[in-house]
């Protein structure tokens, strides 16, 4: 996504993430928990798409420039949406894609593959489509980062050790990812804190990361209308090296 400006801040730079899983893995709660600065005990799957959007101010970066201020517009896309047919117009244009399992779930880890999958097919789609028109309305996208977080690493019975360094490895050398719980907060902020200076190109310090954990939100917009979209089967999987960042 462009950089963003207004009357009121010409600093502000934009930037959208789509957050993409199975369907009960926790995304929904992660989201909100950084927006709301809380947890919601009360589950309600998401269908088709839920949009949220945050100010982030980055802090100081380690070679002592002021952080930028930052809008992350987050895209809460449903766990059924794999192989639907909005898929691909959710996640194009992603600066970032938030790749989320459940790491009391061995099925959510493993299915990760299909949803990567998914998203070098809509970078593809996407880029093919750009390409056709005409050069004045071409819009270059760049591939999105991406990050594999595991999600209730407060509940007991993790069954992700070994098959995730397998996974990891399996994406590429350059994959990583973060472990967090949406019901206690850990590694939240500082999740998407990271995210937003990785994507500014700012290097923080590890003290301001988990000083962004204690950080409240400020919510600029709540999910809008849903769109309910149809589930797709998937049929198969071509497994590439993805482009992960380790974090």
């Amino acid at each position: 996504m462009d950089s963003g400006s207004s009357d009121n801040d010409d600093e502000i730079v934009q930037f959208k993430i789509a957050v993409l899983g199975n369907g009960a893995v926790g995304k929904s709660s992660l989201i909100q928990y950084f927006c709301k600065s809380g947890f919601n005990q009360n589950y309600k799957q998401t269908i088709g798409l839920d949009f949220y959007s945050k100010k982030v101010k980055l802090p100081t970066s380690v070679d002592g420039k002021p952080g930028p201020e930052v809008q992350l517009h987050i895209w809460d896309v449903g766990g059924q949406q794999i192989g639907g047919s909005m898929l691909d117009n959710y996640v194009y244009g992603s600066d970032a894609v938030c790749l989320v399992f459940d790491v009391t779930n061995r099925d959510s880890l493993q299915d990760l593959r299909y949803w990567r999958d998914a998203v070098h097919s809509a970078y593809n789609a996407g880029s093919n489509a750009n390409a056709k028109l005409p050069p004045s309305q071409q819009t270059k996208r760049s591939f999105p980062r991406m990050y594999l977080v595991g999600n209730k690493v407060d509940l007991p019975h993790s069954q992700i050790d070994t098959l995730q360094a397998g996974l990891l490895a399996e994406f590429g050398e350059n994959c990583g990812g973060a472990l967090v719980s949406a019901r206690s907060g850990q590694k939240v902020n500082a999740l998407f804190t990271q995210i937003a200076a990785d994507l500014c190109g700012v290097t923080i310090k590890q003290y301001d990361l988990d000083l962004a954990d204690q950080a409240t939100a400020n919510v600029v917009s709540a999910p809008q209308e849903r769109a309910k979209a149809d589930r797709t089967q998937v049929v198969s999987s071509v497994h590439k090296k993805g482009d992960c960042v380790v974090m």
